[in-house]
């Protein structure tokens, strides 16, 4: 079960969220058109996991909900940096 949060804690965490799936998403898009490597359509559905994962946890456990929407903004970034060489 997720930790007890108080309702600021809350809000903040969830903004945090929104943040990184919105960069992760925005990111995804950008990439969407190009022809990609195997590995970079591995990092894609990897990403996708993680955000999916990350919405669905939201209302249980914030905090790794948290954790998996910097994880899948960490990885888009990463998938970013290898497909604009």
């Amino acid at each position: 079960m997720g930790q007890a949060l108080t309702p600021e804690e809350q809000r903040a965490y969830n903004a945090q969220i929104d943040q990184h799936i919105q960069r992760a998403t925005q990111a995804l898009g950008s990439v969407g058109k190009r022809a990609l490597t195997a590995q970079q359509k591995t990092s894609v559905a990897q990403i996708h996991g993680f955000i999916a994962q990350a919405q669905q946890m939201r209302s249980t456990d914030v905090v790794r909900a948290k954790s998996l929407a910097e994880r899948a903004d960490i990885l888009t970034q990463d998938l970013l940096s290898t497909v604009k060489r």
